[in-house]
């Protein structure tokens, strides 16, 4: 609700205020939730602090729903906003002669500079698709494919609005200065400025008979948006993550790797945009069908002026300041490299020379490729994120996983690394997607995920407990580290007494991001999911013991949620046969492609 009327909000002011391409409802909602979060409002709201992922806080769930659900959803509608009747069959050679070769250059030279200024690789994703497609809503729309953090959300988002500014009041003067005619000049705006109300805005300052700049840009720039697709698949395919797969997963044909990354939601955006196709061939100019796209327009508005405002709520001041000059240097690069590559190929183009602009295209293609390879290498990333890693920065999952790899293979994998990997440790959007949706019992009301095991025995799992859930007494048969990450969990522990009984020790709610850690089997506790909300521990699992788990059955029914410190409990042992307690490793957690 929260997110809902900051967004009410933003788009009022936008249609409010006088049209402007420096105010946008996106902007607007961003800049209002940051605002409220680094700001006494915070507190008058009830909003937690900052943390990782917005816990402990009664809005996590809420915001969590939006960047996931509400996000898909306007995907799907954005749709309905591909203009395809404004190709010829001119254009769209141009257009996507043009596209193919910028597209993959500004990609290209958006990863370099971000290995060369140690930009994490999901925020350089994020610059250089909002930079290839269309500003912010690309941006929104790939972060869940890449593995982003809200935060990185809402740089790149400013950084695509600052860029649009930019072509604003430097493309005219520009497409002026080397002699573009109107037509090509408004083909010129769409084709490289990022944000669509920004390129419009610029392809009319092209001016022409009949509006032609404006009309031209809204066409290369309706078929930028049709793009969206093919990229969101190409990097599902290239940034997938997730928990590790069985034996021989990885040989799987392209056509079910394309399916198994496939984001579900892509299809809904690819249908609505044929639906809008045969609309505008059909229905053109027709009450019921212009109100139904007005609709759809304003619905997406303020869909997306929610998603922004979320991520705002999640954008803290000091992770403005301390990524924005990187950033910005990034997606300079990358709008930089797609203005002059585009012009370059429109200019020769429209001087009657296809073959000069088509080797200028292909020449940059090949150049950036090349220079990418040279940069990027899978060393160099690694190198990259173990630098960050070892600064202090956040880790994802999936980079989790390759730091663990490099430090098992330097040595025995110590007890400080595991804490400070833990303590760093924050999932990006969607990575726990496997944990949430696993089929593998850990017990009553819990799932499992194992994402990372090593030959030295160590695991990086991940388990889900729904509300109210609680384990029986146990003990591993393994070392365990672990932290909550998401919702409350109660941990009791227990003495053994002997006589067939055992003493309540403790009980403890734990803190969030709090670390917990047993010794094996000498660690007798229960762990409850501790509210109305399902909870998520994050878990460093050591070698196993060789011996199977221990549980401990009541002899006589206690409720042990209620019992006191010090009390008594008659138990009888038993070994403990839930997955992955029974001595066989972590590998049980392993999922099927």
């Amino acid at each position: 609700m929260l997110a809902l009327f900051i967004a009410v909000v933003s788009v009022g002011l936008a249609h409010a205020l006088p049209p402007s391409p420096f105010v946008s409802d996106v902007m607007l909602a961003l800049l209002i939730g940051a605002i409220i979060v680094n700001t006494p409002l915070a507190r008058m709201l009830g909003l937690g602090g900052l943390g990782k992922e917005r816990e402990p806080d009664r809005y996590a769930a809420g915001l969590r729903y939006i960047g996931k659900w509400v996000l898909r959803l306007a995907i799907i509608l954005m749709g309905m906003k591909v203009q395809t009747s404004f190709f010829g069959r001119g254009e769209v050679t141009m257009i996507f002669g043009v596209a193919a070769c910028s597209l993959p250059s500004a990609f290209y030279v958006a990863h370099v500079l971000g290995v060369m200024l140690g930009v994490r690789r999901p925020l350089v994703d994020l610059l250089a698709g909002g930079t290839m497609i269309c500003g912010a809503s690309a941006v929104n729309a790939i972060a869940p494919v890449v593995g982003a953090h809200r935060e990185e959300q809402g740089v790149a988002i400013a950084v695509m609005f600052l860029f649009s500014v930019v072509a604003m009041v430097s493309f005219r003067a520009t497409a002026v200065l080397i002699g573009l005619d109107p037509a090509h000049a408004g083909l010129w705006s769409g084709l490289a400025v990022n944000d669509l109300s920004s390129a419009i805005a610029v392809g009319t300052q092209m001016g022409g008979d009949g509006g032609i700049g404006g009309v031209m840009a809204a066409a290369s720039k309706s078929a930028r948006i049709l793009l969206l697709a093919p990229v969101l698949v190409a990097l599902a395919l290239a940034r997938r993550h997730g928990p590790i797969d069985q034996k021989g997963a990885g040989k799987e044909s392209l056509g079910a790797r394309i399916v198994e990354a496939l984001p579900g939601f892509l299809l809904g955006y690819v249908g609505l945009a044929v639906v809008r196709a045969l609309g505008d061939r059909v229905a053109a100019g027709h009450v019921a069908w212009t109100g139904l796209l007005a609709g759809d327009k304003l619905a997406v508005d303020l869909l997306m002026a929610m998603v922004s405002a979320g991520i705002g709520l999640h954008l803290s001041l000091r992770t403005i300041l301390g990524s924005s000059a990187r950033a910005v240097a990034v997606g300079g690069g990358a709008s930089a490299c797609t203005a002059i590559l585009t012009v370059a190929m429109i200019s020769a183009a429209s001087r009657g020379a296809p073959v000069v602009a088509a080797g200028i295209g292909l020449a940059t293609v090949l150049g950036t490729f090349l220079l990418h390879r040279a940069v990027t290498r899978g060393d160099v990333r690694t190198a990259l994120v173990r630098r960050q890693f070892d600064e202090g920065r956040t880790v994802t999952l999936s980079e989790a996983t390759s730091i663990l790899d490099v430090v098992e293979r330097e040595g025995p994998l110590e007890d400080a690394f595991l804490r400070k990997l833990l303590d760093q440790l924050s999932p990006s959007i969607g990575e726990l997607i496997p944990a949430r949706t696993s089929p593998l019992p850990h017990g009553e009301g819990c799932r499992w995920v194992t994402y990372w095991e090593g030959k030295s025995g160590w695991a990086l799992v991940a388990i889900v407990r729904e509300p109210g859930s609680m384990t029986p007494i146990h003990a591993h048969p393994h070392r365990l580290l672990g932290k909550a990450i998401e919702g409350v969990l109660e941990e009791m522990r227990f003495r053994e007494l002997g006589d067939g009984s055992v003493e309540l020790l403790s009980r403890d709610v734990l803190g969030h991001e709090k670390l917990v850690e047993t010794d094996g089997l000498n660690t007798l506790h229960v762990v409850r999911a501790y509210g109305a909300t399902p909870a998520i521990d994050l878990q460093m699992r050591g070698p196993e013991s060789g011996k199977p788990g221990r549980r401990l059955k009541l002899r006589t029914p206690v409720e042990l949620t209620t019992v006191d410190i010090g009390t008594h409990i008659q138990v009888l042992e038993e070994v403990d046969d839930r997955p992955g307690h029974g001595g066989e490793g972590a590998s049980v957690g392993r999922v099927a492609p």
